[in-house]
């Protein structure tokens, strides 16, 4: 519960900080991802250290993958960021966390991570809360 809890405290200061961002600073959506992204490359690079030799196999060995989610994930974030600037945020939250949900269910099904009632019981209880918010 506390790591659920915590979760959402994040979802919820990244995305209140997003519209922020945008509407104080009257910032385009792709400058803020591009802004967002570049500090993010530094601290992941940071993060890796020594393992940074392992990233580049991982490349290699998935490179259709790795592009896909390269282009498909900055333009999710696009698309929520313009979300933002056009619609009241408690509107634009519960919809951007519906990927929680679907994470949770193509690891069940198609990963067999876990287990999968569980795991659908779990995304029934936050499509609850997505629900519940959006009302």
């Amino acid at each position: 519960m506390a790591w659920g809890l915590l979760t959402g405290l994040a979802i919820a200061s990244y995305t209140i900080w997003d519209a922020h961002a945008l509407r104080t600073w009257s910032l385009t959506p792709v400058s803020f991802m591009v802004g967002v992204t570049l500090a993010e490359v530094v601290f992941y690079t940071v993060a890796l250290g020594r393992r940074r030799g392992e990233l580049l196999g991982v490349g290699r060995a998935h490179w259709s993958r790795v592009l896909a989610f390269g282009v498909l994930s900055p333009l999710s974030y696009i698309l929520v960021l313009v979300a933002i600037q056009t619609t009241p945020v408690a509107l634009v939250a519960p919809a951007r966390e519906t990927s929680v949900v679907m994470v949770a269910v193509f690891g069940a099904l198609v990963l067999r991570e876990g287990s999968v009632a569980k795991r659908l019981v779990a995304s029934v209880v936050v499509l609850g809360g997505i629900a519940l918010l959006a009302a």
